[in-house]
């Protein structure tokens, strides 16, 4: 197989997100600089978006701050207008990819992004086109309404959801390989979408891991330096569980020992703080604070044990959520909810952090033995487990450790198209 061109495509907003940009740009950079027979010829990533994005300044000055975080990949903005059928969409997808010259594999986050597929196919038939899964989009569309099963939908919901199915099933039929976060999902696409059976599982990774430099500093800063520090990454969002699961382990964890704080980074902090005074958390021994994206990973060393608690559904145990390869990157064990099972059992394997169950659980007494068990497992395994960390991420959880699967992947891509 001679050279060839590497291409992430990502539609609508995503791109905008800091998810997206440890997930999509981050992971196109370690292509980009990681040396080896097999590395492309060049790494892009191509942006759909809506004609107004190319020319609004606020998108240009993301786009800009991409381009400076992860300089070795070119970044293009293509922009279409829905009502003249995304014209100039399309030419303009045919321009870029005749000014690649060699073949091309491209990688499309999620079901939207590979619609351009059918664009490029036309003309591009050799090249590889891969969907990229990172989440069942059928079932997750209706998480907000409570609903994890199909056999919960109404006549309505189950319309909307075979409607997305038949989308997705549409897409892996169309695609020359796919590839998604976990086992458990791969295992689901295979039974529900018609997946193929030995397709790529490549977890949500992180660009690197976070030494210690400021760990002292966060700590100080924050005036937990003699404390255990329990950490809550995350919105407010109802899947987040903070009523039913986070809230009561912090909580319970503050009545356990003096020595205890809770440390909640949020961007919303103004519903996190009635929700604390909604269920009389003790605001003293919290810490409440809202920091850029990219001084996140400073403020992870300072903690001592990361919260992952999502009450147990079908779409939880095929979940890879980022905050884990986030928490252990940094050197922080994690507290996991039973349930994701793949996340339960690299956490058992690697001793790198607890399982609880509180889902269901009704007394204090019941709440407080959980919670009691991670702070014990913590002050067992306090000793190793920051630096068995780290080590689990370098070598199978970061963009640069599945370099070489991924590479493979789009070789076979390309030759399944031949």
């Amino acid at each position: 197989m001679g050279a060839y061109n590497l291409v992430h495509i990502v539609a609508g907003g995503e791109y905008k997100t800091p998810l997206v940009a440890s997930q999509v740009f981050d992971r196109a950079e370690a292509q980009a600089i990681t040396d080896g027979p097999d590395k492309p010829a060049s790494v892009s990533v191509w942006i759909m978006a809506p004609m107004r994005e190319v020319f609004d300044k606020g998108s240009q000055q993301i786009i800009e701050g991409l381009k400076k975080r992860c300089p070795h990949i070119s970044i293009k903005i293509v922009g279409g207008i829905s009502r003249f059928g995304n014209w100039p969409a399309a030419p303009t997808l045919k321009r870029l990819r005749r000014s690649l010259g060699k073949a091309t594999v491209y990688c499309f986050r999620g079901e939207t992004a590979f619609e351009w597929a059918a664009v490029l196919k036309q003309y591009f038939p050799k090249d590889g086109y891969i969907l990229d899964i990172r989440g069942f989009w059928p079932l997750e569309r209706l998480i907000g309404d409570d609903i994890t099963d199909e056999k919960d939908m109404s006549p309505a919901q189950k319309e909307v959801y075979h409607k997305d199915l038949n989308r997705l099933k549409n897409s892996i039929k169309a695609a020359s390989a796919v590839c998604t976060v976990s086992e458990p999902l791969l295992d689901m696409l295979v039974e529900k979408a018609g997946a193929p059976a030995g397709s790529l599982v490549v977890p949500c990774c992180v660009k690197n891991i976070i030494p210690d430099t400021s760990r002292d500093r966060v700590r100080k800063e924050l005036d937990i330096e003699n404390k255990t520090a329990i950490l809550y990454l995350g919105g407010t969002q109802k899947y987040q569980h903070l009523e039913d699961l986070v809230i009561p382990f912090l909580k319970s964890a503050l009545s356990l020992s003096e020595n205890n704080v809770a440390v909640l980074i949020t961007q919303n902090k103004d519903k996190m703080a009635e929700l604390l005074a909604k269920y009389s958390v003790d605001i003293s021994r919290t810490r409440m604070i809202s920091i850029p994206q990219n001084k996140v990973g400073d403020y992870l060393t300072g903690m001592d044990m990361g919260l992952l608690l999502r009450a147990p559904s079908i779409l939880i145990n095929t979940s890879q959520p980022v905050k884990f390869g986030e928490y252990l990157g940094a050197g922080i064990p994690v507290i996991l909810e039973e349930g994701m099972k793949k996340a339960a059992d690299i956490l058992q394997e690697y001793q790198l952090g607890c399982i609880v169950k509180l889902s269901g659980k009704k007394t204090q007494g019941e709440i407080d033995n959980e919670v009691k068990k991670a702070l014990d497992w913590l002050e067992a395994n306090r000793s190793a487990v920051r630096t068995n960390a780290r080590k689990f991420v370098e070598e199978q959880y970061t963009w640069k450790a599945n370099v070489q699967k991924e590479r493979k992947m789009y070789l076979e891509a390309l030759q399944a198209d031949d």
